[in-house]
């Protein structure tokens, strides 16, 4: 118990409860990890003791039931990240210097990140995967969104912004867009057409007016 009262002891109190905890939001741990990082940090309180005060206790207790109702409720990491900055607070405030609080302040971040390291090992938690599901289907949809644009711009007549020799940029009704040309040189004010889109790839020609 004297290690534990030590500034390494401390600081490997503070380690060990920061990355069980952010373990256990990640992955799979049936409680495992819980339990445990709360023992940790059960042990850094009990050693810190003296230092403590009831706000300080509160700070602590809040950040713990910040991460606890965004792992349950919320889940999108939000209120656990509050939650984690009020513990770090609450973790260093009773050290009672300078040394041992940026011990602990860098030992808890550390843990933290060390923590996400699980997702590498272990089975992630099904709102972890829910979340890069989201992701992925949002980046799909946005590139379908612009896709669609430039599909419905086929045939549609505009002006050649700046020379085309081949590629340029052209205005269609009000909005500028990358084009190349086929193959000819379509001087800046030439009117123009699009002739073909491929994805975000717009190949226009001279309109026989401006020829």
């Amino acid at each position: 118990m004297a290690f534990l009262q030590t500034a390494a002891g401390t600081g490997l109190l503070v380690f060990l409860a920061g990355m069980l905890l952010v373990t256990e939001s990640l992955v799979k741990a049936r409680g495992l990890a819980a339990f445990l990082g709360l023992s940790s940090l059960s042990l850094y309180v009990y050693t810190q003791s003296s230092g403590w005060d009831w706000w300080m206790m509160g700070l602590l207790l809040g950040g713990l039931v910040l991460v606890i109702l965004d792992g349950k409720l919320i889940q999108d990491g939000t209120m656990a990240g509050l939650g984690l900055l009020l513990i770090l607070v609450a973790l260093v405030m009773p050290t009672g210097n300078w040394l041992t609080g940026t011990l602990v302040g860098l030992m808890w971040v550390l843990g933290i990140v060390v923590g996400f390291f699980s997702l590498k090992i272990l089975p992630r938690r099904e709102i972890w995967d829910k979340l890069v599901l989201k992701s992925s289907f949002s980046k799909e949809t946005g590139y379908s969104s612009i896709n669609e644009e430039y599909r419905e711009l086929e045939g549609k007549e505009g002006i050649a912004v700046t020379d085309m020799r081949p590629s340029g940029t052209v205005e269609i009704g009000g909005k500028r867009y990358s084009a190349i040309s086929n193959g000819t040189w379509v001087e800046a004010g030439s009117s123009v057409h699009v002739i073909s889109v491929n994805g975000t790839r717009m190949m226009v020609e001279k309109t026989k007016q401006s020829s």
